[in-house]
């Protein structure tokens, strides 16, 4: 009997959705925001940093800017499907974002399909932006081709995020999901968070949730006795 494939399941955003809008903006990535926003991408790039500092995020702000013309591919979450289903008529997106390709590291049959996908946008003309966790060079397990062409994008490390950035990323959030954040508030949390926007994202939610349920002010002792702060550091 014949086996049917696996239907792909639809991971093209987060259940968080990542824009340029709640992004958050620092000296240490001026660079790379400089050549990715715009309403239409005119670069590719490989983008990569250790997890939690934020690449997913800049792949799914630049979809959501460029639209349905835009493919992204979660491939952590895909590796185990068969890599023609995945990435069939990928080339004829304008941008290609590709998630996590380190993941696919050891899979030769991946490789080669991503190999054959970015020779196949050159022709299309089309833009592809990479993220991974460690860069290009340093792919040892990778197909020397697949590395030659990753090496050869303009790639960029994502710098890790300090408490002050911890406290304005909170008071970003924050005003995105309608609380009322102080600057002291803030402060109070971001020494306590762990540093890296997941974990703000999961706490602003999380806090939401409970004040309104509570109808309460979000304050230093309410966040205390929430219980959420040492939930996150965990």
């Amino acid at each position: 009997m014949t086996q049917e494939p696996r239907q792909i399941p639809l991971l093209m955003r987060s259940e968080d959705l990542a824009t340029w809008d709640n992004w958050l903006s620092r000296p240490e990535t001026a660079t790379l925001e400089q050549l990715l926003r715009g309403q239409v991408l005119e670069h590719s790039a490989y983008v990569w940093g250790s997890e939690g500092m934020g690449k997913s995020h800049i792949l799914q702000a630049c979809c959501d800017a460029e639209g349905p013309d835009a493919r992204y591919i979660p491939l952590r979450d895909l590796v185990d499907f068969a890599p023609e289903q995945v990435l069939a008529d990928a080339e004829i997106a304008r941008l290609i974002a590709i998630d996590d390709i380190d993941c696919v590291e050891s899979r030769a049959g991946w490789q080669e399909a991503l190999f054959a996908l970015f020779n196949a946008s050159r022709e299309t003309g089309a833009q592809l932006l990479v993220t991974a966790d460690k860069a290009p060079q340093q792919l040892l397990e990778a197909l020397p081709d697949l590395r030659s062409r990753l090496s050869s994008l303009p790639v960029f490390q994502m710098p890790r995020f300090t408490e002050d950035h911890i406290a304005e990323l909170l008071a970003l959030r924050g005003v995105e999901a309608g609380i009322e954040l102080s600057e002291e508030v803030a402060r109070y949390c971001s020494l306590r968070l762990p540093r890296h926007p997941r974990a703000v994202v999961s706490f602003i939610n999380q806090l939401d949730q409970l004040s309104l349920a509570q109808r309460r002010a979000v304050t230093i002792p309410f966040v205390r006795e929430s219980g959420l702060l040492r939930q996150a550091e965990g």
